[in-house]
C-alpha cells in the first residue's frame, strides 16, 4: 500500500460523519507535515500528532457511546491496541530512536489508517447515520 503521505486530503477518504472526517483531515495534514519535517522538528510534530490521535480516538468513542454503537467494545479494543502501539513508539522516540518513528509515521500509521477507516469507521459512520446523526 502506498504511505498516505503520498495522498492529498480528499472525499474519498471521508466516512460521512463531520466529526470523525474532521479528525481524518487533521490526521492526514499532520502525516503529511511529519513526512516534511526535518529531524530537529520531527519530535515536536510527532507529539502534536499523538495528541490529536487520542483526541481523535477519544471523539470516536464518545459518538459510539452516545449512538449505541452495537460493536463499540471491538472498535475501542483496536483504538487501545493503537495507544499502547503509538506509547512506544513515544518511548522509543524520547529514547533517540528517530528511524523507528519516522517509519511508524510513514508505513504502519497509513496502513493501519485506510484499513480502520474503510472497515470500524465506516461501519461506526454509517450506525450514526442510521440513527439520526
Amino acid at each position: 500500500m502506498p504511505a498516505l503521505t503520498a495522498l492529498a486530503w480528499d472525499p474519498s477518504l471521508e466516512v460521512g460523519n463531520p466529526v470523525i472526517d474532521a479528525d481524518h483531515k487533521e490526521t492526514v495534514e499532520q502525516l503529511a507535515a511529519l513526512a516534511a519535517v526535518d529531524d530537529a522538528g520531527f519530535p515536536a510534530l510527532f507529539a502534536a500528532f499523538a495528541d490529536h490521535l487520542r483526541e481523535h480516538l477519544a471523539r470516536e468513542e464518545e459518538l459510539m457511546v452516545t449512538y449505541g454503537f452495537p460493536p463499540y467494545p471491538i472498535h475501542k479494543h483496536e483504538h487501545d491496541r493503537v495507544r499502547l502501539e503509538l506509547e512506544g513508539v513515544e518511548k522509543r522516540l524520547a529514547a533517540g530512536n528517530l528511524m523507528l518513528a519516522r517509519g511508524y509515521v510513514r508505513e504502519v500509521v497509513p496502513e493501519w489508517f485506510i484499513n480502520h477507516k474503510n472497515t470500524m469507521d465506516a461501519a461506526t459512520a454509517a450506525w450514526i447515520r442510521s440513527r439520526g446523526g
